[in-house]
């Protein structure tokens, strides 16, 4: 089996660094997204100057003013959050055909025998590094690895604007997971870190000493997944969305929400450019999907089938709403997605045939898309977008 290299790219701070790329009077002072001081709500993301006073993730915005005062409090805007996300993604692709987006600032790339091209792994993470430096003005924290997790928990050591390569050997593996909290295993929360303490389970290298069989006892189908995690070793790929059956587009809240206006505005954003992918590859989906995590760690997804396919956003959006209405109102998300599949190849359309409120929508948007390929994103956007 041919051993891979996978890295994780995880962007610094991605919501205050744009806005301190953006607003030169922010920059070098706290900044704090999610609410203006006074009102009710919780801290969506904080600056390193802000994290320096203890504001941090999920922390209600009056406890984030009493800490840090003098900081910059200011509300998300999630459509050019995710623009910027997608000028990210089209970066990495320029590096490998392997690029899985599991968020809005985060993806993991397959950069397997790429050697000849860009040089050994830890000179493709600086090149991909100094890329995104030089074109977007943001940094990055990286790991390389040779699966998906060992490469996330890499990316996190050295933050911000660090480059983290992990041992590809088991048992260096081993060895090196060995010190490491068991909170930074994937999927373990704080549920089931509170019954590993209990079990004065505290580190990954004390888990190592557990066998499978008694975790699967205390943990049911968990455990064994725990178990081989412990270990380091992760066997799922990096799928290439494009390239698969379906595309679909995500954002994980960095603190769990149930702002149903946010929701949706973030929905509208992800519909469209799932619409627009699937217009590029010049296919259109019968199946719409809306993809959600809870406060859980389990993903789950609706559907529906329409009777024509389509590949406009206006179709999708409005899909989605009718499938995330039926969830529980105050029910929290922690990750929200839209997608298509039940692909159809399509041609070009011809602006000169007698239009339906259907091909209205798909004409219209097929017309952003050239002015945006003109002009650049964000050349039209919808009044919705402008809130």
């Amino acid at each position: 089996m041919t051993l891979r290299t996978i890295l994780h790219i995880d962007m610094d701070a991605f919501f205050t660094s744009i806005e301190q790329r953006d607003n030169a009077l922010y920059r070098g002072k706290p900044v704090i997204v999610g609410a203006k001081p006074g009102h009710r709500g919780v801290v969506a993301a904080a600056s390193y100057e802000a994290r320096k006073f203890g504001v941090h993730s999920a922390m209600p915005i009056s406890e984030a003013y009493k800490k840090c005062p003098a900081g910059v409090f200011l509300l998300p805007r999630m459509d050019i959050y995710i623009n910027e996300s997608r000028q990210i993604m089209d970066i990495l692709s320029s590096f490998s055909p392997l690029v899985e987006q599991v968020s809005v600032d985060e993806a993991f790339l397959d950069i397997t025998g790429t050697e000849k091209l860009f040089g050994v792994p830890y000179k493709t993470a600086q090149k991909i590094s100094r890329t995104i430096k030089e074109q977007r003005k943001l940094t990055a924290s990286i790991g390389i690895a040779p699966n998906k997790f060992l490469a996330k928990v890499a990316s996190d050591m050295n933050k911000p604007d660090g480059i983290t390569q992990v041992p590809f050997t088991q048992d260096e593996i081993t060895q090196w997971l060995g010190p490491k909290p068991v909170g930074k295993i994937w999927g373990v929360g704080k549920k089931t870190e509170e019954i590993l303490h209990g079990m004065h389970i505290n580190t990954i290298g004390e888990l190592q000493k557990l066998n499978k069989e008694f975790l699967i006892n205390r943990l049911g189908v968990y455990g064994e997944t725990l178990h081989d995690l412990a270990f380091g070793m992760d066997t799922r790929p990096v799928e290439d969305r494009e390239d698969s059956k379906s595309i679909s587009r995500e954002h994980t809240f960095e603190i769990n929400t149930c702002d149903r206006d946010l929701i949706h505005k973030v929905l509208l954003v992800l519909s469209q450019d799932v619409a627009r992918q699937a217009r590029k590859a010049l296919i259109k989906g019968k199946t719409i999907v809306l993809i959600y995590r809870g406060t859980n760690f389990t993903k789950h997804t609706r559907r529906i089938t329409l009777s024509e396919p389509t590949n406009t956003a206006n179709d999708i959006y409005s899909t989605v709403l009718k499938l995330i209405v039926n969830l529980p109102e105050k029910m929290e998300f922690r990750l929200i997605g839209a997608g298509i599949s039940g692909f159809e190849e399509t041609v070009q359309l011809d602006l000169f045939t007698t239009d339906t409120p259907t091909k209205s929508w798909a004409k219209s948007e097929k017309a952003i898309d050239n002015l945006e390929q003109k002009y650049g994103k964000n050349v039209v956007v919808r009044a919705r977008e402008l809130k």
